[in-house]
């Protein structure tokens, strides 16, 4: 029988209490026989000799994971997720050597279940935001949570296949180019709607204007009636004309991803939690560039 909506967010937390707590020896109870984190598999006692051993030094060996943001699909048995932590580097990370600073870190995902445990994740991390907080330690840097923005009011709600349709419906319109007259239509507010703190058309256009042929692809989505929310799992393909986000041009079509939370109010997307794992795309321009952050 598949597991409840509550047994599937318990999971989650009982894995993150278990991290926090430090009962690495608990870790594997919450973990299927058979678990792929970002296409690496692992078994319950290997992950978590891995998290141990592995990514609890990297992090400084005294994170907490916090959580932030979740979002059930009982039917699937998939759950998005945004968790955060703060923790101060002992060793090197993304190039720069330790500063005796505390680092926020936002990690956004889905999760797929077994028997109502975790067996496959797909997470990603804002890395450019951690860059950011390493390179200027003094500078003030704030995460922006989703749980720091109350659900609005919403007088009629929409049903779980209409908020997903708003979102399928946006996404066609990018890929046809016809977001430049119709992108009022799917949001509120067009000069105002913020992704993180940033004006959400200024990332599309200065995205595209990098990327022309830039194409995306739902690989999931989630859609919560309560809060009138949605979580999606973008894949982009793309080939760069100019330099942007870090990339080179060379003529070649990269890949990346993006999690992103979006809150949808009168059938419009009012605010957007998102960002692109840029750093999956300059590992394919450079393979030998740096290790990446590590997943918690």
């Amino acid at each position: 029988m598949p597991a409840t909506a509550s047994e599937l967010v318990a999971t989650i937390r009982g894995w993150t209490q278990c991290v926090n707590e430090k009962r690495w020896d608990d870790l594997p109870k919450y973990v299927h026989s058979t678990y792929n984190q970002n296409g690496v598999e692992y078994t319950p006692e290997s992950w978590a000799t891995h998290f141990r051993e592995h990514i609890a030094p990297q992090l400084g060996g005294d994170v907490i994971i916090n959580e932030d943001s979740i979002i059930v699909d009982e039917d699937s048995q998939c759950a998005s997720f945004s968790i955060w932590s703060k923790f101060k580097p002992e060793v090197p990370l993304l190039g720069y050597l330790p500063k005796g600073h505390d680092i926020y870190l936002v990690e956004r995902g889905f999760a797929w279940f077994t028997d109502g445990k975790l067996s496959k994740t797909v997470l990603a991390v804002n890395s450019d935001d951690i860059r950011k907080q390493l390179a200027d330690p003094d500078a003030d840097f704030t995460p922006n949570l989703i749980s720091e923005e109350p659900v609005p009011k919403i007088e009629a709600p929409l049903p779980r296949e209409e908020l997903e349709g708003i979102l399928r419906d946006y996404v066609d319109s990018f890929n046809a180019r016809r977001t430049k007259t119709e992108y009022a239509k799917y949001v509120q507010r067009p000069e105002a709607t913020l992704n993180n703190k940033t004006v959400a058309r200024r990332i599309m256009d200065d995205t595209v204007a990098a990327i022309p042929d830039l194409q995306v692809q739902i690989h999931t989505i989630i859609a919560d009636e309560e809060s009138q929310r949605v979580a999606v799992w973008l894949k982009f393909t793309g080939t760069p004309v100019k330099e942007y986000a870090g990339l080179v041009v060379d003529g070649q079509a990269v890949q990346f991803t993006e999690h992103a939370t979006y809150q949808i109010m009168d059938g419009k997307i009012q605010r957007i939690w998102g960002f692109m794992d840029w750093d999956e795309a300059r590992q394919q321009q450079r393979p030998a560039g740096r290790k990446p952050v590590p997943m918690l």
